[in-house]
């Protein structure tokens, strides 16, 4: 009877979840419910939505129908559908090559190309087989540059960027207009370069204004003037910064430098390709090889082909996803968006039809119709208002990929890890007592904090969880709905750890 009783316990233990037992579930998401009750926001909306991985049974659903916006937990949906449709093989490549007199930068919408975060991680091979690893921007550019004079090509009529892989509207119009200067609001072109970013490390010059020779790209002619100060006294502040018109790259610098940046400052570039066409055909003068023009692809000009010049820049899918979900970098989503957009149509990438894409690749992967309905991207990063997602359906998603052998392991690998990486480095300490993995994408937007991922026990079993939390316009209400997300997440780990399988129950000592 003892023997029976307890094979009967541990057949219970590996049912949890697979489904759950009535009793247990409901304790389970009572729970839950009560830890949302005690938000004490009147006017905030929050969403719940928890489901087993396995069986994809819904555990919990909070209004977890209600249409929300997901800020950053966008990301999910793009980085997604971009693995579904191109797969973990996939590589973005840059090409440059040589028809007839001209030089054509082939871009193919890498938001990676000249990547500062990646530069000092890139490998290359050399013309003499020879590998190496770390670049900073202007070696990058040196590789090509050098590549050209070992073809052989004396002159060059113009250099010429193709960057017609996607349309030309850089700046999404449902982004904040007053934010297009900030790194997270970064142009998405078919051809971007040092993450279309200005670096800027100022230091005090005694006696006049900041030295700000020290920029990357090299650009100083995009330099229109320095209204800096460099008074380095106690009650001085540093308080430097860079203004430009929206549509220029003519960069003022403001504000006083009280002392030597050791990171860069930033601001978004304008118009990218073309500036790089004429960076590289300076960089081409500079070692001696003539360049009459440069200028960027136009609908008139052709399909470029032509002979293959230096090594073709390539960025894996690993890396693509890592940067998106991991670092949330927005430029990386909105290319990811944009170059869905291109191989579903074969015109040039757009957010109408890179949206669309995501749409119909959401609908292939969740069986059910009407949850997948409710999935209404606007733009790729979760920066547009005009998001709508429900957690219900960003569950379903997740679980798809922890049921896919083949993607999944990818894409869950690419979310960053509580307590450890990303933007919840700092977050979700208790979860580590429990035994249990937090990976998840987190999602900020004025008025809007949400947290999407998975738990995982140590013994595999996993549960998919969003928590998307609106209209947070009462004092602290951000810091509230960030704590509930963390109680809402420690349950869940803790509910793991309670249901765990006793396997020692099965017989022995």
């Amino acid at each position: 009877m003892i023997r029976g009783s307890c094979a009967l316990l541990v057949s219970l233990a590996f049912a949890w979840f697979h489904p759950a037992p009535a009793a247990a579930q409901d304790q389970f998401a009572g729970d839950v419910q009560r830890l949302v009750r005690s938000l004490d926001l009147k006017k905030a909306k929050v969403s719940v939505s928890i489901r087993d991985g396995d069986s994809d049974a819904s555990l919990v659903a909070i209004d977890a129908e209600r249409p929300m916006l997901p800020a950053s937990n966008m990301k999910l949906l793009t980085t997604g559908a971009f693995l579904s449709a191109f797969g973990t093989d996939f590589r973005f490549s840059t090409r440059l090559i040589h028809a007839g007199g001209d030089l054509i930068v082939v871009g193919d919408g890498d938001p990676a190309f000249g990547d500062p975060e990646l530069l000092a991680d890139m490998t290359w091979t050399d013309a003499d087989g020879k590998t190496h690893k770390g670049l900073d921007v202007d070696e990058l550019v040196r590789i090509w540059t050098d590549a050209v004079k070992a073809a052989g090509i004396a002159s060059v009529d113009e250099v010429i960027v193709d960057a017609r892989i996607f349309d030309g509207v850089a700046y999404h119009p449902n982004w904040p207009k007053d934010q297009f200067k900030e790194d997270y609001c970064a142009e998405v072109w078919g051809f971007n370069f040092h993450h279309n970013l200005l670096h800027v490390w100022p230091k005090p010059r005694p006696g006049g204004a900041a030295d700000v020779s020290r920029i990357d790209p090299n650009v100083p002619w995009l330099i229109r003037s320095n209204a800096t100060t460099s008074r380095t006294g106690p009650q001085d502040r540093h308080t430097f910064w860079i203004q430009r018109p929206p549509d220029q790259n003519a960069f003022t610098f403001n504000g006083n430098v009280r002392y030597p940046a050791t990171d860069p400052a930033s601001v978004t570039l304008h118009d990218t390709p073309t500036l790089f066409a004429r960076i590289f055909a300076d960089r081409l003068k500079a070692s001696g090889v003539p360049v009459r023009g440069h200028r960027l692809a136009t609908a008139d000009d052709p399909t470029f082909a032509g002979d293959a010049i230096g090594p073709e820049v390539r960025t894996p899918m690993a890396t693509l996803l890592y940067r998106c979900n991991t670092d949330s970098d927005n430029l990386y989503a909105e290319c990811l968006v944009k170059r869905l957009g291109y191989s579903a149509t074969k015109s040039p990438g757009s957010w109408t039809n890179g949206t669309a894409a995501v749409r119909h690749i959401v609908s292939e992967r969740i069986a059910n119709s009407a949850l997948a309905a409710t999935i209404k991207p606007d733009d790729g990063s979760g920066l547009s208002r005009e998001n709508r997602v429900t957690a219900g359906a960003i569950t379903a998603w997740l679980a798809s990929f922890h049921r896919d052998s083949t993607l999944g392991p990818m894409f869950i690998e690419s979310l960053a890890v509580g307590g450890k990486t990303g933007t919840v480095k700092k977050r979700f300490k208790d979860v580590e007592k429990t035994g249990c993995v937090v990976q998840c994408k987190t999602g900020y937007i004025r008025g809007v904090s949400s947290l999407s991922g998975f738990v995982t026990a140590a013994d595999g079993r996993r549960l998919a969880f969003s928590i998307l939390c609106n209209d947070l316009v009462e004092p602290d209400a951000l810091t509230k709905a960030r704590a509930l997300q963390e109680k809402i997440v420690t349950e869940i780990a803790e509910t793991l750890r309670a249901t765990a399988p006793r396997r020692e129950a099965l017989g022995g000592n």
